[in-house]
């Protein structure tokens, strides 16, 4: 059989280098930041006419410097306007805890903070707000950490009524382990999305009430409401998973993500309470609908937005999703559909880079899309120090923590007759079927070139982890009916026995990824990863290939794995300067760090790298964010990672 690990680095590096280069051919940006001196570092947008509302903070990465004053802005002069100094920000409130929801209902503004929700009154008409034009729906949603957050709003009518929706992010230790969620208001569940109203624009406090549609999320920092009602999260390794989820919830179901469970703690809503809180397991949770493979499509997915209204040959893209990357600097393509009641679908690359005057790619990491009242969508940009923000390249100055672009498409004549690319990827009882923006010429079949390979993740309760199972499948062309190619596939899996097991743990409930790469034909991107949950010819029954990527089988191959799917995020193989030092050079050099409160100078060696994994935060680097994870890997485990590591050229 097949181990992807001769191959994750090179495969991982090539993903990512072609994904942020350029903007997509059928797409335009500019850069519509006001000509003035303002930072938004935009949390959440929303439009009220042609006005644009949002909020802007300083995410605090500490817990020592929270954001206490959250800002409120109305940016005027957008619509139909490309003139930046005609584009203007006025501040309208400040004062906020970290806001990071935002909506317009009923002449009224909403706002979610921290630990609260809110409607504001302009009581005296002039157009801008303070603490006493503020009055609070619901209160003690969160104890103080960096790491929670009020996520959205989308309007959702039910029963006749208006309500807001959004998501609670969860609170958790430096480096990302699980922290207890100390409850403060008993109605408060985090992790979960909630819908909480109704809201009329005069409503009182006791008129509103919190509920939950889904739970069981690490941080969702995507909240959308599709055309149809259909409700969108996307969630950053929400089981520690190397995979970011899209999801179409399922009203009542638990994702995955256990919080920890004391009496004094609040846990996810839905979270089985008979099930160890600390060991979770897989079997209790409902999959997600499309996997965006850590770092190779996703590593930070913000807001997700439904496309609408294209017209012509564009007009195939409606109904799928765009998704933002802020530390990618990106925006990713999702398609979904349902097979036999299950919803499942494919993740695209879509456009990347980076440029300053915002026309041929991002000016900062892309964490908010609204839908303006042209029909074009407005990007706002955020970041911070360290990992959270969109990361330079080697030798790149870095980038700005604040901006906004809008993002249209080009008419149907100024489509580029060269332009060709997956639009989307279904399920059929035989293998896959392949949609194209055009057909396919018989001469471009004859030169194609089909790579097909299948993975699927372990969840976990700590950062860790890599692709498991991983198998070359044998794939054929079948039928070609225009702009649909038909694949035959052999051995396709899906979440059905046999499953695999690692440390007591199960990929039960998490589904298999296809990795469809077409070469040869011409593509813009010639990737796609398809998420089987239920694969309508069956999946196979027949038993799973040794594990060549275990620490026991090949630790070389090991470390590689653990590395593409984690380590690369923060550590680069090249010498640039990401949120922690770079592994060429590493052994052997004289590194200062903080130990105890105290800055002292050692070697890199076998010991301190063993304790640099196994105890993360007791060696803080000089110059580094405390931003290490616990990756609970066995001594084995941590000892390959170790040797692969002093391995590396210098």
């Amino acid at each position: 059989m097949y181990s992807r690990l001769a191959l994750p680095l090179l495969a991982l590096v090539t993903s990512l280098a072609n994904a942020q280069d350029r903007l997509h051919p059928l797409c335009l940006l500019e850069n519509v930041y006001p000509d003035q001196e303002v930072e938004l570092k935009v949390s959440a947008m929303v439009f009220a006419g042609n006005d644009l509302y949002l909020t802007a903070l300083t995410p605090d990465r500490t817990n020592d410097n929270p954001d206490k004053n959250g800002k409120v802005f109305r940016v005027r002069g957008l619509i139909g306007n490309s003139d930046r100094s005609k584009i203007h920000a006025k501040e309208v409130m400040s004062g906020l805890y970290e806001p990071t929801a935002i909506a317009f209902h009923a002449g009224k503004l909403y706002i979610g903070e921290k630990d609260k929700i809110s409607r504001l009154d302009d009581n005296d008409n002039n157009g801008e707000y303070d603490e006493s034009e503020k009055v609070i729906l619901i209160d003690g949603l969160s104890q103080p950490n960096f790491h929670t957050y009020t996520i959205g709003f989308g309007l959702i009518e039910r029963d006749g009524a208006t309500y807001l929706g959004g998501n609670l992010t969860t609170s958790v230790q430096f480096g990302g382990a699980r922290e207890h969620n100390v409850t403060i208001n008993p109605k408060t569940h985090r992790g979960s999305t909630y819908l909480l109203g109704p809201i009329t624009g005069s409503e009182k406090p006791d008129e509103v009430d919190i509920r939950y549609l889904a739970g069981g999320y690490r941080t969702p920092n995507g909240f959308n409401v599709g055309p149809d009602g259909e409700i969108i999260v996307t969630d950053n390794q929400g089981v520690f998973n190397p995979s970011n989820e899209f999801i179409r919830i399922t009203e009542g179901a638990f994702y995955g993500h256990y919080l920890l469970q004391r009496e004094d703690t609040n846990i996810a809503a839905f979270q089985p309470t008979e099930v160890d809180s600390e060991v979770g397991g897989s079997r209790y949770q409902t999959p997600p609908t499309v996997h965006m493979p850590q770092s190779i499509v996703s590593r930070s997915p913000t807001q997700p937005i439904c496309l609408q209204d294209l017209t012509g040959p564009l007009a195939v893209y409606n109904g799928q999703w765009l998704i933002g990357d802020l530390t990618l600097g990106r925006i990713n393509r999702v398609f979904t559909e349902q097979v036999d009641g299950v919803w499942q679908g494919a993740a695209f690359l879509h456009s990347g880079g980076h440029d300053p005057e915002g026309k041929t790619g991002f000016t900062a990491g892309p964490n908010r899309i609204v839908r303006g009242p042209d029909g074009d969508y407005y990007i706002g940009h955020i970041g911070h120090g360290g990992l959270w923000r969109f990361l330079p390249e080697k030798g790149e100055e870095p980038k700005p923590t604040w901006g906004l672009q809008r993002l249209s498409f080009v008419t149907p004549d100024k489509v580029p007759e060269d332009f060709n690319e997956m639009v989307a990827v279904r399920d059929i009882p035989e293998g896959l079927e392949i949609e194209f923006f055009r057909p396919v010429t018989s001469e471009q079949l004859s030169k194609l070139e089909l790579d097909v390979e299948q993975w699927t993740y372990v969840p976990t309760n700590g950062y860790g982890g890599r692709p498991f199972g991983t198998e070359k499948l044998k794939a054929s062309v079948a039928t070609v009916d225009g702009r649909r190619l038909q694949l035959k596939i052999d051995g396709i899996r899906d979440n059905a026995p046999p499953y695999i097991t690692h440390e007591n743990y199960s990929n039960e409930n998490v589904g298999w990824v296809i990795q469809l790469t077409l070469k040869g034909i011409g593509l813009y991107r010639n990737q796609a990863w398809y998420t089987m949950i239920h694969h309508q010819g069956g999946g196979t029954q027949s038993a799973l290939s040794k594990d060549t990527s275990s620490v026991e089988s090949d630790p070389v191959a090991y470390a590689k794995a653990q590395y593409g799917a984690v380590c690369a995020a923060c550590h680069s193989l090249d010498g640039t300067r990401l949120a922690g030092p770079s592994f060429k050079g590493l052994a052997g050099r004289e590194q200062d760090i903080i130990r105890e409160g105290k800055t002292i100078t050692v070697t890199v060696d076998s010991d301190y790298l063993l304790r640099a994994i196994h105890t993360p935060l007791a060696d803080i680097p000089v110059g580094y964010p405390p931003a290490m994870p616990n990756l609970n890997l066995t001594p084995a485990e941590e000892q390959a990672m170790v040797d692969w590591i002093l391995s590396l050229e210098k």
